[in-house]
């Protein structure tokens, strides 16, 4: 086998197919290949140049494939079913059948050390160990494996993660452009949350349903729409429709009419994703924003922005909102139905919506096809 081998290699099939498994024995003590699980094998040099989701991703495979019957479940059910979740899982999570086994299992990775510098070469790098859970579950097959329902897995999510990342999982779930059968509707969320046994489940569950809107379009827009929430800010209207005497605007990620506060989430991607450039450079991509926003403020509204930094600590969110205008309320998670704002009428400016407005699917970091499922 050569270590750039990106595949993995059971020893029982090996077996099978020579008659023995010496060969994977020798290539594991020569440095050639890791063991990713008992009898489970894979190119040491492929494995060394994976990004941490796709070593998850081949963990998983490693793991299904040392056990078939194995059923996935909570965050590794989320990435089989392409939804996001809060990074890459510490842990593979699986359904056990007995209370005795559950709890958490160390990495199983592991390589041979080299005999002049007693190193194995994959010390600082990441590996996951299993993690079993013992609770009722109801399984499909997805993508070749045995996983907890689309509802279940959400609600087993929704019910234990943060709220900003609930909220997340929510909107993707809740979006209408999901393929069929990889969405859910209100109802279904709504039913999943009176079943919940626990009373602090089911007000989880109200309260995200309460907040979440699949007409959110990112990650980002939605965390920070969970964080607005938390900070006590009022909900901002979504997807909020711009024209002028020119035409078509934008679309704008948050609006608050009454402060005439516009606010924009600011990925990375807009600027470096060659898909989302389509065909501009980046330095076009930010002049074409810079002269959105100039037409924008032109008609009166002011413009807020962020990035994932501003993200990762919520006070500077609130210290540029409420400089802004926003001001403090109580909390209203409530859905509420757009108009189209501009600045050429007199009544208040209200338009049809510009056929030609940018659409453009959800984009979920790390929610892109898997290793395991190529």
């Amino acid at each position: 086998m050569e270590s750039n081998e990106a595949v993995l290699v059971l020893a029982s099939r090996r077996r099978a197919l020579t008659g023995n498994s010496r060969a994977l024995s020798r290539d594991y003590k020569n440095g050639i290949v890791v063991r990713v699980r008992a009898g489970v094998y894979f190119g040491k040099a492929a494995w060394l140049g994976l990004k941490p989701w796709q070593r998850y991703g081949v963990t998983m495979a490693a793991v299904a494939a040392a056990d078939p019957d194995t059923l996935f479940c909570y965050l590794t059910a989320l990435r089989i079913w392409s939804l996001p979740g809060p990074g890459v899982p510490s842990h593979v999570h699986v359904i056990t059948l007995s209370p005795h086994k559950a709890g958490k299992r160390p990495p199983t990775t592991t390589a041979a050390r080299d005999a002049k510098t007693e190193l194995t070469g994959i010390e600082d790098i990441r590996s996951y160990g299993v993690a079993r859970h013992f609770w009722p579950a109801d399984a499909i097959r997805r993508q070749g494996f045995s996983v907890t329902s689309l509802q279940q897995t959400v609600t087993d999510c929704i019910t234990r993660l943060d709220l900003p990342d609930a909220v997340v999982l929510a909107d993707a779930v809740l979006d209408p452009r999901r393929r069929p059968g990889e969405g859910l509707t209100r109802q279904q969320l709504a039913a999943a949350a009176a079943l919940q046994a626990s009373t602090a489940k089911r007000r989880r569950m109200q309260e995200v349903l309460a907040l979440a809107n699949g007409a959110s379009e990112s990650v980002g827009e939605s965390r920070s729409r969970a964080l607005i929430h938390m900070l006590g800010l009022p909900a901002p209207v979504l997807q909020q429709v711009f024209q002028d005497q020119e035409g078509f605007i934008a679309r704008t990620d948050f609006f608050w009419p009454e402060a005439k506060v516009i606010g924009e989430f600011d990925g990375d991607a807009k600027y470096l994703d060659e898909a989302l450039l389509a065909g501009r450079s980046t330095q076009e991509a930010i002049l074409a924003e810079k002269k959105r926003e100039d037409r924008l403020r032109a008609l009166g509204y002011k413009v807020v922005r962020w990035d994932w930094k501003t993200l990762s600590t919520p006070d500077l969110l609130r210290q540029r909102l409420t400089a802004a205008g926003i001001r403090p309320q109580k909390p209203r998670p409530v859905d509420r139905t757009p108009v189209h704002y501009g600045g050429s009428s007199p009544q208040g400016g209200e338009f049809r919506k510009d056929p030609r407005e940018p659409g453009g699917p959800r984009g979920h970091p790390g929610t892109s096809a898997a290793p395991w499922a190529r």
